[in-house]
């Protein structure tokens, strides 16, 4: 059942009298300009405009070593892959060219696969726009990508290189035209996710707060709907140090535990899809019987209930947050054995799960009707990661899941 968020009430005051329950409000403003990145423990708010960018570059915040270059999606920014050979730059021409077919788009489920990394990987150290060498430690461009803006203009882009931290790459009109070759340094942006840069602007950008600082960010985002479908949607991502757990359904979500819950790192755990619009009474709906739980770096855990969402119009996220305990010492009793993520999802040639296990593990893929289609076992305690063929697979939802020492998780992945 939902409730429409016009008739809402705070469900906190319902609930009686725990001072530690607090409504809030974020705002993405009016036509979503903004992007707003919060913090839980004390409500802080950093709003960013949301169109000042088109590329984003991975710094060390994501993870060491990072090579994701992510684009613009929520502001219209398309990115498609041309060529494999960069010896084909100044003869490019569209004519005849599949854009359906190329289109990438950054990944919604982990901020390590930006829209330029997201292709079939050509070997063992292929990073999607490059190859990684073991010798020279340097990544080098071997794609073409064409670039249409949010402006409609296009460009043709090719990242030459990642050599020391910091990116080169060049890109010009699809006929030549406007020629930039320049570059972005990991180093000038310490303690952050990402550095950006404005193509419309020919401008390297430091926009967004250092990542211990931010839990949440609300957005526009694009996420695929399958089948080659992508849509923009306005949700929540987290960061890569905070854990979520989704309850659904529950009888109520101001009481449902947040011990024994299936947390994990997936960026868009909270995501849209709490929200519905009702093209009947043109009202927001807000699943009413669902609850998050929202681990941050310091591992306190945060009850999330969203009450209201005002859409377009204004653009606020409302909900009730509330302070619920700190899992130190509790996750190790519940999440010995945990996917942290799994990458493309949806797949069409292969998965790429990244686990944790204290102990050897088995790795089962099922379909819906509980069918084995793929099993593993691998050696390894800590954090562990596998490659999964599954072009053989026909298309539809199976279960992935990870077997050590009599614990389990389990994750949805989509074949296309």
């Amino acid at each position: 059942m939902k409730k429409i968020t016009t008739l809402l009430t705070s469900i906190s005051l319902m609930v009686g009298a725990s001072a530690q329950v607090v409504t809030d409000t974020v705002s993405v403003n009016s036509g979503y300009i903004n992007e707003n990145y919060y913090t839980l423990n004390n409500e802080n708010k950093v709003p960013i405009t949301r169109s000042d960018w088109d590329l984003a570059f991975a710094s060390d915040g994501v993870g060491f070593g990072s090579s994701a270059i992510r684009i613009n999606g929520g502001m219209g920014t398309e990115l498609y892959k041309y060529s494999n050979d960069t010896m084909d730059w100044s003869t490019l021409d569209t004519t005849g060219f599949n854009w359906s077919l190329n289109r990438l788009i950054s990944a919604d489920t982990s901020w390590s696969v930006g829209a330029f990394s997201n292709t079939t990987p050509q070997s063992g150290f292929d990073l999607g726009w490059g190859t990684y060498s073991t010798i020279t430690h340097i990544v080098s461009g071997d794609r073409i990508f064409i670039l249409k803006l949010s402006n409609g203009d296009y460009k043709k882009i090719v990242i030459d290189k990642l050599q020391s931290g910091t990116y080169n790459f060049r890109y010009a009109d699809l006929n030549g035209n406007n020629f930039v070759n320049t570059s972005i340094s990991k180093s000038n942006y310490p303690g952050k996710n990402f550095g950006y840069y404005s193509i419309q602007n020919n401008t390297v950008i430091d926009r967004e707060p250092v990542s211990t600082s931010w839990d949440l960010l609300f957005t526009k985002y694009v996420t695929d709907l399958g089948g080659g479908t992508y849509y923009g949607v306005t949700g929540v991502l987290t960061n890569v140090n905070v854990k979520v757990a989704q309850a659904y359904p529950v009888n109520d979500p101001y009481t449902e535990p947040y011990t024994g819950q299936n947390y994990g790192f997936i960026i868009n755990t909270i995501g849209h899809d709490w929200k519905s619009f009702n093209t009947t009474t043109f009202q927001y709906e807000i699943e009413d019987s669902l609850v998050y739980f929202v681990e941050d770096a310091n591992q306190d855990v945060y009850r999330m209930v969203f009450t209201g969402f005002g859409g377009s119009a204004n653009g606020n996220f409302i909900f009730d947050k509330e302070l619920v305990g700190n899992t130190t010492g509790i996750n190790d009793d519940f999440n010995k054995t945990e996917i942290f993520d799994i990458y493309p999802n949806p797949a069409t040639s292969f998965v790429n799960v990244t686990f944790t296990s204290d102990d050897n593990s088995t790795i089962s893929l099922h379909d819906i009707t509980g069918k084995l289609v793929y099993t593993k076992t691998t050696v390894g305690v800590g954090l562990n990661q596998e490659r999964i063929d599954v072009s053989n697979l026909t298309k539809g939802m199976y279960f992935l899941s990870i077997i050590s020492s009599n614990e389990k998780s389990t994750q949805k992945v989509i074949i296309k």
